[in-house]
């Protein structure tokens, strides 16, 4: 009975990780799914005790040499013995399924009360993106000179200055966009710099069947900006950035290295934040790559 009952903790407990792991605590109906999956643990845990205590009951009867007309009254003969059996088995674990329900719950409250805390943290950062002096000048010097000089251009130029500002004011709260949405976002981004710098930088997008996918808001932009913050641009040196897959649940966004040499030194508190919105929204983490020629970072994204 003793090594029954610790074959049955570690069964159960596997049970009850295997039953409750993949509840993801931003589930609106998290309540609804805790609960009919409690219930389910509840009949999987009765119907294992009892196979069991049958295995259990089966051994002893051949090792005692019985003879087999006699199983099932044998069997019926011990109806206090199964009683008392399932009465501890059920006492036992609706204790033990209870706290184990009690802590997944408490962990789901945690990980969500983060999430809105990454959430916060990530509407503070685009919104002082938004109200970015040195971008803000930039891009209206930029356009102040197109104006005199190309109009045409000048009012391209508008318009994706007020695509960017729009897609950030849009997705900002959002969980995930499309993988589209957000490629047209960086296009539109990187556009504003290509007018400024010209043939200093190039970016390529090398994506495959991006109609499926979905990513976290600004999560490219924000990979993009990084190279243009801490990498140098000249036309005999250009910054090459790079957008491709890595099968079919991976981006990769990698540019060749060349620091600023006045650079102060990064906090890194985008790639840290963008990483732990991956954890908290998609259970899995941005990968970080450097060599002495290229920086790489690998963005989970999701399948439709």
């Amino acid at each position: 009975m003793l090594v029954l009952t610790f074959v049955q903790l570690e069964i159960f407990v596997a049970l009850g990780i295997w039953f409750f792991q993949s509840i993801k605590s931003d589930d609106p109906k998290i309540i609804q799914k805790m609960l009919f999956r409690l219930l389910l643990f509840y009949l999987t845990v009765l119907a294992i005790a009892f196979a069991m205590f049958l295995i259990l009951f089966t051994y002893h009867f051949i090792k005692s040499g019985h003879d087999f007309s006699l199983y099932f009254r044998s069997f019926i003969e011990l109806n206090y013995e199964l009683k008392n059996f399932f009465i501890a088995t059920i006492v036992g674990f609706s204790f033990g399924a209870l706290f184990f329900f009690y802590t997944q719950w408490a962990d789901a409250l945690k990980n969500l009360q983060k999430l809105r805390e990454e959430k916060l943290i990530f509407q503070y950062e685009t919104l002082k993106n938004q109200v970015n002096p040195h971008f803000l000048f930039n891009s209206l010097n930029s356009l102040s000179s197109l104006v005199k000089t190309n109009p045409d251009l000048s009012e391209e130029f508008i318009l994706k200055l007020s695509s960017v500002y729009r897609y950030i004011l849009e997705n900002s709260e959002k969980e995930m966009v499309s993988l589209a949405t957000e490629l047209e976002f960086v296009s539109n981004y990187f556009d504003l710099q290509k007018i400024r710098d010209g043939e200093k930088i190039d970016l390529k997008v090398e994506i495959i069947d991006a109609k499926n996918m979905y990513i976290l808001p600004v999560s490219l932009q924000l990979l993009v900006e990084n190279a243009f913050k801490h990498n140098a641009a000249t036309r005999n040196n250009p910054l090459e950035i790079v957008i491709h897959n890595e099968g079919m649940d991976k981006l990769v966004v990698r540019n060749n290295l060349q620091e600023k040499t006045q650079l102060k030194n990064s906090s890194k508190i985008g790639l840290k934040n963008l990483n732990e919105r991956c954890r908290l929204i998609l259970n899995r983490e941005i990968e970080i790559q450097e060599n002495a020629y290229e920086f790489v970072v690998k963005v989970p994204v999701k399948l439709k």
